[in-house]
């Protein structure tokens, strides 16, 4: 471990940064003066908003372009995303999902809003404050911008060794993060990863408790790492279920799985999680993206489309491409999924959510 990661008074380099995050979190929204937004602050964000509300095409470079928060991608959705004689699927969904995807975006405008205003409201209390860019333009003048989402986007291009064959592999990455913090204890800088959960106050403690930071949120700050050479990161996970105003321990009308609050205290509806990328997980996630660009390439070249794996039946539920995916399923690659099915649905797989994601997506297939 690095001088820079040793311990700090006895708590990790990790643990202190979340401490001091979640600490300056807490004293920002029990004050009173949350509530009020400063109009030159609320101004400035909000016309830098308008500033980048618009459409910026990739370069036309031909080059398979993975978004930092898209590096979790299956082979064949990847391979559909990029060809350009499949378009997504757009269907009508459950209500509740288009209101819960809007809430998501509308949480994390406020807490970048939240962020700003924090100096002017805590004072020294905050050591975290959302970094600036200098920008100049033609003329020589000079503008700050706060380095988060489309002003803070950039596009690199990488080329790297593919896993199995050793060949160089060309794809970009483009990343726009949360945020950048400036950390005031010793002005290092901290890529910010904010995340809503609609799952539940008791359901997202208890898998954050059980995994910690989901593993393709683990694999965007990687890419984020990768695109500004920033090391560490803050994974923030809010629930959007808040615990009830008072306490609910004692009340005989709330089932005790239904309770948000425990030992006098309310359930934390906020959680963080740092992250320290390492070297060896840039070379990993850097080797995987030349392995599925590889796939893309081939495809356009006339290559087949990628076989569909156990693993990749987890994330169908959110996938654009599913309807073409089941109807493009080879019968040999079908009869290999059913013959897996029926194994796993006769040992201690069955039931278990593998076996059920792979159900779900051969129901959808047709004989």
């Amino acid at each position: 471990m690095s001088a820079l990661f040793r311990k700090v008074g006895g708590m990790s380099r990790g643990d202190r940064l979340v401490n001091d995050f979640l600490t300056q979190m807490d004293a920002y929204y029990a004050s009173p003066a949350s509530g009020f937004y400063d109009n030159a602050i609320s101004r400035r964000y909000y016309e830098q908003k308008l500033r980048h509300l618009k459409f910026t095409p990739y370069p036309n470079d031909g080059l398979v372009t993975f978004g930092a928060s898209g590096t979790n991608l299956c082979d064949r959705q990847l391979v559909f995303k990029n060809d350009k004689a499949t378009r997504p699927e757009k269907s009508d969904d459950i209500p509740f999902r288009g209101r819960q995807r809007r809430l998501g975006t509308a949480v994390v405008d406020y807490i970048q809003l939240d962020i700003v205003h924090m100096p002017k409201r805590l004072g020294k209390g905050a050591l975290f404050t959302m970094a600036e860019r200098k920008n100049t333009d033609m003329f020589g003048n000079v503008t700050f911008e706060w380095d988060f989402e489309e002003a803070a986007q950039e596009r690199k291009v990488f080329e790297y060794p593919h896993p199995e064959t050793g060949e160089l592999v060309q794809f970009a990455i483009t990343a726009k993060p949360d945020g950048k913090f400036d950390y005031a204890p010793d002005g290092s800088r901290i890529i910010f990863e904010y995340k809503t959960k609609a799952s539940g106050l008791r359901a997202m403690n208890g898998k954050l408790d059980y995994k910690g930071a989901q593993d393709d949120h683990v694999r965007q700050v990687t890419a984020e790492a990768i695109i500004f050479g920033i090391n560490e990161a803050l994974i923030v996970y809010e629930s959007t279920q808040k615990p009830a105003w008072f306490s609910d321990e004692e009340r005989t009308s709330v089932t005790k799985g239904q309770k948000t609050w425990a030992d006098g205290q309310p359930r934390p509806d906020l959680r963080a999680f740092y992250v320290e990328i390492t070297d060896d997980m840039k070379n990993a996630l850097l080797s995987d993206l030349a392995r599925q660009a590889a796939l893309v390439y081939e495809q356009r070249a006339g290559g087949a489309v990628p076989d569909v794996t156990i693993e990749m039946t987890d994330s169908c539920g959110f996938c654009a491409f599913s309807g073409h995916c089941k109807a493009t399923l080879t019968a040999e690659n079908k009869t290999v999924l059913k013959r897996q099915e029926s194994a796993m649905a006769a040992s201690s797989m069955a039931g278990k959510a593998e076996h059920r994601n792979l159900t779900t997506y051969l129901e959808g297939v047709s004989a």
